[in-house]
């Protein structure tokens, strides 16, 4: 199994206000529509409600402690190792696309493989961060930059070093 962390955060480490993204950046949305495609995306409850949907093409697992919680065409798990296995016996390829409490929980555990980092030439203000990363266990593998995009912002693929 390939655990894949997708993320869109600011100069300032932002990541959301408000429930929302704090920028709309169609060619970022597109390279993630393409990134997920196919395969399982494990996100929190409150990350499903941003999205409201599942998204076509890809199996939604939500992380909730909330028991009696449901959506239509989503798969509920109690926490992120019963969603990391629903998602494996699903695919080999899995990815985790928000929000902060279980991004902080996987890196935490050591369970990411890579991560698709979109930096955005911005520091909104806002109320998400992304967690804390050790970068120097990371190395970068891929580099995509949209400098004519406004905001401009750029697409880092990394992995973990060995």
């Amino acid at each position: 199994m390939t655990l894949t962390l997708v993320v869109a955060m600011g100069t300032n480490g932002v990541i959301g206000a408000d429930g929302g993204i704090p920028w709309r950046l169609p060619a970022d949305l597109a390279n993630f529509k393409a990134l997920t495609m196919g395969h399982p995306m494990v996100m929190g409850r409150a990350t499903y409600d941003s999205i409201g949907r599942p998204l076509p093409g890809r199996t939604t697992i939500v992380v909730t402690r909330q028991v009696v919680w449901s959506a239509p065409g989503v798969l509920v798990a109690p926490s992120l190792p019963d969603a990391l296995r629903q998602a494996a016996e699903l695919d080999n390829e899995i990815f985790l696309v928000g929000g902060a409490q279980i991004y902080a929980e996987a890196l935490d555990a050591g369970l990411v493989d890579s991560m698709v980092v979109t930096r955005v030439e911005l520091a909104p203000e806002g109320d998400t961060y992304f967690p804390e990363v050790d970068w120097a266990e990371w190395t970068v593998v891929e580099r995509s930059d949209h400098p004519d995009d406004v905001p401009p912002f750029t697409i880092t693929r990394f992995d973990r070093a060995n």
